[in-house]
């Protein structure tokens, strides 16, 4: 048997792409063959793991069956939110409970919460000053919103390189084979979802006024799907060549990773895109609900893992003593369940405390700063805490290189205890976190931390504040203002209040327009409705009349054609069969919508 080493690129949950030492070639007889390696043990790996997307998406449909679509969209999407923060806690519990780890990378951690914290009391400060509610401060949400893709996407890529560490095939090539047929599929499904670019686009615009969507071109979503859908097919069409050469080879591939790939976006295309399949299942399933499912499965991923990574540093004598050592170093069933139960009812209780909604502005305050910073340095410390390159890692993950054959790995009740006695042909000296990363002191920490959180913060927050101090009355509230000023004889101020109105119809009108491209939905195509008439009564017939002037024959068949467009666009938003509202008018119903098409049809008729 040869030994030929090499680096095996490897991430979890990070945004590097690091690399571990490969295990010697083997030979391709049968006894030689590899074991799938496993983060807990096959079972375990199947319920939290491989088939989690499967049994979340289940548990999601019958809860919206059984509930109703409100009600269980509902309790789907509020169990996301609470269990997105109870995910954070693992990150921390292991960062100061890994005493290595803590002393290696410490003005990372200690420093990592001072911008954001500091950050959070300033925005919440100038909140609360200026009496605005505290939910503006979720316009910073926006900023971990663009995180999370790419940390979701690092996470399923690291579980497969995990399952795929046996295979002898050339390092980079696996490696680049599986981030490829990750990457375009992802790409494709969020842009394919009809929902994810426009709303944070839509969020970006309302909340920051970065006008980022408008000058996106015209049929830009629909491309980009097109363009994306086929470089899908194409990667998924080299990487099953990919799987016939390894098969030609006598290397080893892994059903496990197969199983996570396929499941994960299966899933993922089943509930985030537009489709008649899931529409079958919940007519009223919509993307928020698809993401809020696979979101909950993220997390039962990170628990299982941080879960198995704190047992081996407990067992190995590298972990905090007294509570960490208690918690995660049982050695009995009943005591390692016991311990897993407490590790999982104190995470949920954390992020069932962040989440709780309170009247008290204040408390409210302190809970949507921790809640801000917590996911931040969530996302910040998964950055580099997962780089498994480094020998500790390898230790506690089971990646070891080794190489058992068939009566060896028979005899072997836990593939965990196998990598005590495994060799790393790669030494201490080039794997360490101690020799592969430079210190850096605390003062650049924080100056870096500064760039890398307060430069984008500090971008929304300066669009946020314009928002703020122009305040968010739409052109409808304006509307009814001047109405109710002009039937209290108050002229002057009723002209004032319409020409607010009008300048506010012009603003909105190439933003409504865009939306109506980038996601045609019945809401955004009746809130466009109303504004295209609002706006050309007001340009046509109101403003001249403000300046004492009669409308013109062009300005009065402007109207009728701008009146006639408003009613089929109305129309269209009633044959789409999705709910109506839209701001400024909530609740608005398919009757109530259908009174006024007639009403826009006899305007248009004279």
């Amino acid at each position: 048997m040869s030994n030929q080493n090499s680096d095996q690129a490897v991430t979890f949950g990070g945004i590097t792409n690091p690399s571990f030492a490969r295990a010697p070639s083997i030979s391709n007889s049968r006894s030689a063959r590899p074991a799938q390696n496993w983060v807990l043990d096959p079972i375990q790996d199947f319920f939290f793991i491989i088939a989690a997307p499967l049994i979340c998406l289940g548990l999601a449909v019958l809860a919206m069956q059984y509930y109703g679509a409100a009600r269980g969209a509902t309790m789907v999407i509020m169990a996301h939110v609470v269990l997105t923060v109870a995910h954070h806690m693992p990150t921390f519990i292991r960062i100061y409970g890994d005493l290595d780890l803590l002393q290696r990378f410490k003005w990372n951690f200690l420093l990592g919460p001072v911008v954001p914290v500091l950050f959070s009391v300033g925005v919440l400060g100038y909140i609360n000053y200026h009496n605005y509610p505290v939910e503006y401060f979720l316009y910073l949400y926006i900023f971990l919103a663009l995180w999370d893709p790419w940390h979701f996407l690092r996470q399923h890529f690291g579980f497969m390189r995990i399952y795929d560490r046996n295979n002898k095939a050339p390092v980079k090539l696996a490696s680049n084979m599986d981030w490829a047929i990750c990457g375009v599929w992802f790409v494709h499904i969020m842009a394919a979802s009809a929902d994810w670019i426009p709303g944070l686009l839509e969020d970006l615009y309302r909340n920051t006024h970065i006008p980022l969507l408008l000058v996106l071109p015209q049929g830009f979503i629909g491309a980009l799907k097109t363009i994306t859908w086929w470089f899908a097919v194409a990667a998924s069409a080299n990487y099953a060549g990919y799987l016939i050469w390894c098969v030609r080879r006598g290397y080893y591939i892994s059903i496990a990773k197969l199983a996570l790939l396929t499941c994960t976006f299966g899933v993922m295309y089943f509930t985030y895109t537009p489709n008649d399949w899931i529409l079958q299942l919940v007519p009223a399933w919509g993307f928020k609900v698809g993401f809020a499912t696979l979101g909950i499965v993220h997390m039962t991923q990170y628990l299982a893992i941080v879960w198995r990574y704190d047992q081996r540093i407990a067992q190995q004598g590298r972990a905090r003593p007294n509570w960490f050592q208690k918690l995660h170093g049982q050695r009995t069933a009943l005591g390692i369940l016991l311990a897993a139960a407490v590790y999982v009812l104190f995470c949920i209780g954390y992020g069932n405390v962040i989440t709780t909604s309170h009247e008290n502005r204040w408390l409210m305050s302190v809970l949507l700063a921790a809640g801000f910073t917590s996911t931040l340095m969530h996302y910040y410390f998964d950055g580099f805490i997962w780089r498994v390159r480094h020998q500790q890692n390898r230790d506690a993950l089971n990646l070891q290189d080794k190489s058992l054959d068939l009566q060896n790995r028979s005899s072997l009740n836990d593939p965990l205890d196998t990598a005590l006695a495994a060799t790393n042909p790669v030494s201490e000296a080039s794997a360490s976190w101690w020799n592969n990363s430079v210190q850096t002191s605390a003062g650049r920490m924080l100056l870096k931390q500064l760039l890398y959180f307060g430069v984008p913060m500090g971008i929304l927050t300066a669009g946020a504040v314009t928002v703020w101090n122009a305040g968010n009355t739409n052109y409808v509230q304006h509307m009814y203002h001047a109405q109710t000023l002009s039937q209290q004889g108050d002229a002057k101020a009723a002209e004032e209040a319409a020409r607010k109105a009008y300048a506010s119809m012009q603003t909105e009108l190439p933003f409504a327009e865009k939306m109506v491209d980038l996601k045609p939905s019945s809401s955004n195509q009746a809130q466009l409705a109303f504004l295209i008439y609002n706006e050309s009564l007001y340009k046509n017939r109101i403003m001249p009349a403000l300046a004492g002037l009669n409308p013109t024959a062009s300005q009065q068949q402007n109207q009728i054609t701008q009146t006639r467009r408003a009613a089929e666009l109305l129309q269209n938003a009633i044959f789409r069969g999705e709910a109506l509202g839209h701001p400024g008018r909530e609740q608005f119903t398919v009757e109530e919508a259908e009174r006024i098409i007639a009403s826009w049809r006899r305007q248009a008729q004279l």
